[in-house]
């Protein structure tokens, strides 16, 4: 299973790298609301090729119908109770029609939720600026062999290693020399592991760790390829900033902007596709 994921993960890197490319020169959330604009309208299709349409339809308008109807007969509170009634079970059929859809949606939004936490949820590492990098071993009495951090001309290692055994993690900090894709080689004892770290300004792909914790993670931590379940060392953490990203100026989480921007923009268009939520 952690194969077959990399491999999509393989082919939705470069998808995403291109959908990004034409607004690499202006901030993040332009590139955001063109995907999240996207990934709507993928949704609203979705959602109408795997619902029922012509029952949602009916639902939907029993539902207005009553809606009216309590407005009509409001001192009427026999007449409430019997609509309220009728809107209470047809809003349950409608959720009970509208949970298959949305359990379809669920992977690919999952997909591309991975994707976008890749590039807004931290900023490359600006040259002048540090940062720790962590590596988690899978047993602790490993920490007690020797343990270096290999780096290029581009990259200064400013500490020794720092282990803390609870935890199972040894970690250095680091400083950019150079922009650029930098590589980094961690050894503890007899293993080692590759990882890259970003140097740069702006906004980008920026994967922050390489992990081997299994499914979850190699989904949720595209960029690198998962480390083997069985290496010594677990996973490797670069501490990036948060990328500051803005809407009229005001900071907003990537996450949020885009729920709310994918849904905005579905509902707007679910009439020229056809289709009833």
């Amino acid at each position: 299973m952690v194969t077959l994921i990399d491999a999509v993960n393989r082919g939705l890197t470069p998808l995403f790298d291109l959908l990004c490319w034409p607004f690499r020169a202006l901030p993040p959330i332009w590139a955001l609301l063109a995907i999240s604009c996207l990934s709507g309208v993928a949704m609203v299709w979705i959602f109408g090729r795997t619902s029922d349409q012509s029952r949602i339809r009916h639902l939907r308008e029993q539902i207005r119908g009553n809606l009216i109807g309590v407005r009509l007969f409001q001192r009427d509170v026999g007449v409430i109770l019997r609509l309220q009634r009728r809107i209470f079970g047809d809003t349950f059929r409608y959720m009970r029609l509208a949970l298959v859809p949305m359990v379809v949606m669920l992977v690919p939004v999952l997909l591309i939720m991975t994707q976008l936490n890749l590039r807004f949820a931290v900023s490359p590492l600006a040259p002048g600026e540090t940062a720790v990098v962590k590596a988690f071993v899978r047993d602790a009495e490993l920490l007690g062999a020797p343990a270096r951090l290999e780096a290029g001309s581009d990259l200064s290692v400013e500490t020794p290693a720092v282990r803390m055994p609870a935890a199972g993690e040894v970690a250095w900090r680091v400083r950019a020399n150079a922009p650029g894709e930098h590589r980094l080689v961690v050894h503890v004892g007899g293993a080692s592991v590759e990882a890259h770290l970003v140097a740069g300004e702006g906004w980008g792909a920026v994967p922050d760790r390489r992990t081997g914790r299994g499914v979850i993670d190699t989904l949720l931590y595209p960029g690198q390829p998962p480390i083997a379940g069985d290496h010594a060392i677990e996973a490797v953490e670069i501490g990036y900033a948060a990328l500051d990203m803005r809407a009229i100026g005001w900071p907003v989480h990537w996450l949020v902007a885009f729920f709310v921007l994918s849904i905005a923009f579905g509902y707007a268009l679910k009439g020229p596709l056809g289709v009833e939520l």
